[in-house]
């Protein structure tokens, strides 16, 4: 019986695929990102009382429990992602600080007491930002500085 070797063409396969899943866990990353905190331009036709009450319905967050906190960030996702790369300054690890501000609104819950749930106050702000990036790509808000 003739000896069997490694195959180079199903190797290949394994390696292509595990690159690919890789990609697509960064990915979901970066659009979950997005999906939680990029509002540009920021929403309109929503009184500005309801902003974060309406958004955060949107983007999932008050189910199945009210999210404590939340900012938004009201730039173009272009210019998000270059704070991963030439506007943005290496902090440590995999986070970086924006060299320029940002228009944001931070959405709190209100404590509930005989509301309905997931009542949101909103303030805006003009600040830096610090993120954690993976692959060039921003994945987390980590701080507003």
């Amino acid at each position: 019986m003739a000896a069997r070797g490694p195959r180079p063409m199903v190797l290949l396969l394994s390696a292509l695929l595990c690159l690919c899943l890789v990609q697509l866990a960064q990915g979901d990353s970066f659009r979950q990102f997005v999906s939680k905190h990029v509002d540009y331009s920021k929403t309109s036709g929503v009184k500005s009382r309801s902003y974060c009450d309406v958004l955060m319905q949107q983007r999932g967050m008050t189910t199945p429990h009210c999210k404590a906190s939340n900012t938004f960030i009201h730039a173009s996702i272009n210019q998000i992602k270059a704070i991963c790369t030439s506007l943005g300054k290496h902090f440590r690890n995999d986070l970086y600080d924006s060299k320029e501000s940002f228009d944001l609104t931070t959405c709190r819950l209100v404590p509930r007491i005989f509301r309905r749930p997931c009542v949101y106050s909103s303030g805006c702000q003009n600040r830096r930002i610090r993120v954690a990036c993976d692959h060039q790509l921003p994945v987390r808000l980590e701080q507003i500085l």
